[in-house]
């Protein structure tokens, strides 16, 4: 997979600087339009994405001779994200826009053993807290359709993250958000939602209070699978628009994206 993310994000970097809307044949297909007015096929954005959310434990090993936790669903984890991107994307056809994206994640991932029944110790455990950040790879890809005056689309994500720090960690996460909104003049405004299937695995050593360094392998993925969004984007020109999401439920989230099209 990221050998497919690195080969799509140098062709699209090599054909960035020959690419105009003048001589490129993108998108595919535009007879299928009419003399509808597509968007220039060529784009580059920069992302930040915040995220709190809630997670499930899969998988919890201690290596503590004599000492076993009781039942992991009495634990409770939390997960804060924060994502930086630099993101290529192209109109291929007039309703499928395709993109890679490369950049950074710092994530902190709190699992709280209080209220967990611990067998072989007199007391309870407290915290078990992981600290992370490493470089993020993805692809994927947009559908949409609309008029002058509304818009639908479909956009998924694929994103494989390799964290660094003292521990063995991955994430990888699959996100698709559907919207549907209203085009006034230079503003869109949508309503949706996101989807996000996600599995994090860290193993390695860490503090643990009161018991010291331990031996740790863990296994988690999102309590909930959706979350409500609602966002809005102001295109000032043909070239540059800047878009502003937020997340509301269970799991909360913040995108902030702008984007140029030449």
């Amino acid at each position: 997979m990221r050998r497919w993310m690195t080969s799509l994000m140098m062709s699209l970097t090599l054909a960035m600087p020959a690419a105009s809307l003048a001589d490129s044949r993108l998108p595919f297909m535009q007879d299928m339009v009419g003399d509808r007015e597509l968007p220039l096929p060529w784009g580059i954005g920069i992302d930040y994405y915040t995220m709190d959310q809630k997670y499930d434990i899969e998988y919890l090993d201690f290596n503590l001779l004599g000492i076993s936790l009781g039942n992991p669903e009495l634990l409770s984890v939390t997960n804060d994200v924060q994502h930086f991107d630099l993101k290529l994307d192209a109109w291929v056809l007039p309703f499928l826009n395709v993109f890679g994206l490369v950049g950074h994640l710092d994530s902190k991932t709190v699992i709280d053993l209080s209220r967990a029944p611990v067998e072989g110790l007199p007391f309870p455990l407290k915290e078990l807290s992981v600290d992370t950040d490493g470089t993020v790879l993805g692809l994927g890809f947009t559908l949409a359709y609309g008029t002058e005056n509304w818009f639908t689309s479909l956009t998924t994500t694929f994103t494989d993250t390799d964290l660094g720090g003292d521990f063995d960690s991955s994430v990888k996460s699959t996100t698709v958000q559907p919207r549907v909104g209203l085009v006034r003049n230079n503003w869109q405004f949508w309503v949706g939602g996101l989807y996000l299937d996600t599995e994090e695995k860290h193993s390695g050593q860490t503090p643990l209070e009161p018991l010291g360094v331990i031996d740790f392998d863990v296994v988690l993925g999102g309590a909930n699978d959706w979350n409500f969004a609602i966002g809005a984007r102001h295109e000032f020109s043909k070239k540059a628009s800047l878009s502003f999401e937020i997340g509301l439920g269970e799991r909360e989230h913040t995108l902030f994206n702008y984007n140029y099209r030449f």
